[in-house]
C-alpha cells in the first residue's frame, strides 16, 4: 500500500510539472506571438513612413529641376535670347515628371491619413500646395515672370519640406 502511495504520489507530480510546462509553454508563445505582431506593425509603419520620405523628396527634385528651367528661361527671356528648344522640350519631361510625381505624392497622403498622422498630411499638404502654386504661376511663355518671387517660392517650398521632413523624423523616431 505504501508503494502504492508513492507511485501516485510521484505521478501527480509529473502530471502537474507537465501541466505547469504546457501551461507556461503556451502563454510563452502566446506572448512571443503578440510580440512579434507588435513588431512586425512598427516594422510596417516605419517601411510606410520611408516610403512616405521618398516620395515627398522625389517631389522636391523634380520641383528643383523644373524650379531651374523656368529660371534659365527667365533670364533669357530678361536677356531677349531665344530659349533653345531642346530646353523647352525638357521642361516638358519634367513636368511630365512632374505630374507623376504628384500622383506618388497623392498616395504618400493616403497613407499618411490611413496611420492617422493628420498633423504630417497638413504639412505635406502645404508642401504640395506650394509646388502647385509655383506651377501655376511660373511658366513658359508667359509674360510678366518675376524672379525674385520666384526665388521667394523657391525659398517658401524649402522651408515647407524642412518643416514636413522633421517632423516625420520625429515621428519616425517614436516608430
Amino acid at each position: 500500500m505504501q508503494e502504492l502511495i508513492v507511485i501516485l504520489d510521484t505521478s501527480i507530480k509529473v502530471t502537474l510539472g507537465a501541466m505547469i510546462a504546457g501551461l507556461s509553454g503556451y502563454w510563452l508563445s502566446g506572448m512571443r506571438l503578440k510580440h512579434n505582431r507588435a513588431q512586425q506593425r512598427l516594422d510596417h509603419q516605419r517601411d510606410l513612413l520611408e516610403g512616405i520620405a521618398q516620395q515627398a523628396e522625389q517631389v522636391h527634385h523634380v520641383f528643383m529641376k523644373y524650379f531651374e528651367l523656368i529660371n534659365e528661361y527667365m533670364n533669357a527671356t530678361k536677356n531677349r535670347y531665344d530659349w533653345p528648344q531642346s530646353r523647352r522640350s525638357e521642361l516638358y519631361l519634367v513636368l511630365d515628371e512632374l505630374v507623376h510625381s504628384f500622383n506618388e505624392l497623392t498616395a504618400a497622403e493616403s497613407k499618411l491619413l490611413l496611420l492617422n498622422e493628420k498633423s504630417l498630411y497638413k504639412s505635406l499638404r502645404k508642401f504640395r500646395s506650394k509646388v502647385i502654386f509655383f506651377r501655376r504661376h511660373f511658366y513658359i511663355d508667359k509674360k510678366d515672370l518675376n524672379e525674385q518671387e520666384a526665388q521667394e517660392i523657391k525659398r517658401e517650398v524649402s522651408k515647407l519640406r524642412e518643416q514636413f521632413f522633421d517632423s516625420l523624423s520625429h515621428r519616425y523616431a517614436d516608430v
